[in-house]
């Protein structure tokens, strides 16, 4: 099971969470809003990208790192 170091917040519906943090690279506050099960499944332990199919690599990667992507371009290019 994965731990969220971030803040997430349930729209109305309860279908839809928006997961907010700072990056690690910049201290930026960034967020991303997900499906509330496909993040449900990815803190349960599916693979991110079978878990959040339609999310893209760089919203994927925050959740993971914690790096947002203008952090991962101004450090890696």
């Amino acid at each position: 099971m994965r731990t969220l170091d971030k803040t997430v917040t349930l729209n109305e519906a309860g279908d839809m969470a928006k997961v907010t943090g700072n990056c690690k690279f910049t201290g930026e506050e960034y967020s991303v809003t997900v499906p509330t099960a496909g993040l449900q499944e990815w803190l349960d332990g599916v693979h991110i990208q079978d878990a959040l199919p339609g999310v893209s690599a760089d919203d994927r990667e925050f959740l993971i790192s914690g790096i947002s992507p203008k952090g991962w371009k101004e450090t890696f290019g």
